[in-house]
């Protein structure tokens, strides 16, 4: 490498990493960059916030000829996202779950897609989101079996919009669908792409509710003698030798033990033994795909609807025959409301810390009061967290002398 001041200058105001080699100097600070440098900084170029990501994921999950597509999303503290695109496509074989995240690898041979996003085809969406993420990976996928993508984003260096609950107005004018107002969050992004391809059924929540949503699905595809596993090592053996695609996995048992290794195994989501419980014993409403939100609220008033309807939603699996009810709890929405992710709601942040500690005060008493036959007292004073629905409570003990 030839050094060049100006040459170097240029390098360092781009931050590119010192030993990576151009292909031509042409002098004067001008260089030809190599095509895998020039398609790395394009591909940086490409995604600049969380939902780009988004829409590239929903792009693939069509041009997959998926059906139904679920976004499963949760934040973590203020500085990272975590989200799962499940689609039920023709999926990718285990021998590719790596390699497609190369630049230029697509399974487009022919021709690419121009949308309303622009060209799609390229081979550069996985590409352009690994470069931008903490984590990318298919935690599950194969032939004609679907996918599951995991991404973990770190929101210092990928920004999303700030008020994430935000929903757009929905209008109908002359039978086309119009997303506007609101901000352009993630719900907002994935109206815009229901009301393009409204062919798709698209589903969006945090993982508990995605999981609920797909179990009730399953269940009302499998009829009257679902198949049911008490063991992951069963599952596993089944899921091995029989066609099932990832949409029938979480319904395969109605253990919430063996459903918390089916979800972590092939899916990577990890929810907590209470969520578990209670996406078994049907405690979490389904989410409603947002198709039906948009039928639901973009009709006139003499067009919508009747009340006695308006908690049942539809999801067509195979074609229109094959439709199923289940339940929903409707939410009549304007500009300017808000949805919330049921992991999201930050239910401990309700109650006041001085609150708290009134029940610690309690907890303390009783404690010291049964710990009197044990010969057991409190180490120290009773601490406690709260993180999103959860309040932890530290209870450190000790023997009495």
């Amino acid at each position: 490498m030839i050094n060049n001041p100006d040459f170097n200058k240029f390098f360092s105001e781009l931050n590119i990493i010192r030993d990576l080699k151009i292909e031509e100097d042409l002098g004067n600070g001008f260089i030809r960059l190599k095509v895998s440098e020039a398609e790395r900084r394009q591909a940086l170029q490409d995604i600049k916030c969380v939902e780009d990501i988004i829409i590239e994921l929903l792009r693939n999950s069509r041009d997959a000829q998926s059906k139904n597509i679920f976004i499963a999303t949760k934040k973590i503290g203020d500085k990272k996202r975590v989200i799962y695109c499940i689609d039920d496509g023709i999926g990718i074989p285990f021998m590719f779950h790596s390699l497609i995240f190369q630049a230029r690898v697509t399974s487009k041979l022919e021709d690419g897609v121009k949308d309303t996003y622009g060209f799609h085809g390229r081979g550069m969406a996985l590409f352009s989101i690994r470069l931008n993420v903490e984590d990318i990976k298919i935690t599950f996928s194969d032939t004609n079996r679907g996918t599951c993508i995991y991404l973990e984003i770190d929101l210092e260096n990928l920004p999303e919009k700030k008020d994430q609950s935000i929903m757009p107005q929905i209008s109908s004018i002359n039978g086309e669908t119009i997303i506007k107002g609101g901000v352009n969050n993630i719900i907002k992004t994935l109206l815009e792409f229901t009301a393009e391809n409204n062919n798709i059924n698209l589903y969006y929540g945090s993982p508990t509710q995605i999981i609920a949503t797909i179990r009730e699905i399953s269940k009302n595809r499998a009829g009257t003698n679902p198949v049911k596993f008490d063991s992951f090592s069963d599952i596993e053996s089944f899921i091995s030798i029989n066609d099932a695609d990832i949409l029938e996995f979480p319904f395969l048992t109605d253990s919430y033990t063996v459903l918390d290794e089916i979800l972590k195994n092939n899916f990577n989501i990890e929810i907590s033994k209470r969520g578990l419980q209670r996406i078994i014993y049907n405690e979490i409403t389904p989410v409603q795909s947002l198709n039906n939100y948009i039928y639901n609220n973009s009709f006139n008033d003499q067009n919508k609807i009747s009340v006695e309807n308006q908690n049942l939603i539809f999801d067509s699996f195979d074609n229109t025959e094959d439709r199923r009810l289940i339940s929903d709890e409707k939410r009549s929405r304007k500009e300017g409301s808000r949805i919330s992710l049921y992991d999201e709601l930050k239910l401990a942040s309700r109650f006041k810390d001085d609150e708290i500690r009134y029940i610690i005060s309690i907890l303390e008493k009783e404690i010291k009061r049964l710990g009197n036959k044990y010969l057991i007292t409190l180490d120290d004073n009773v601490e406690f967290k709260k993180a999103n629905n959860t309040i932890k409570l530290i209870i450190n003990l000790k023997q009495k002398n």
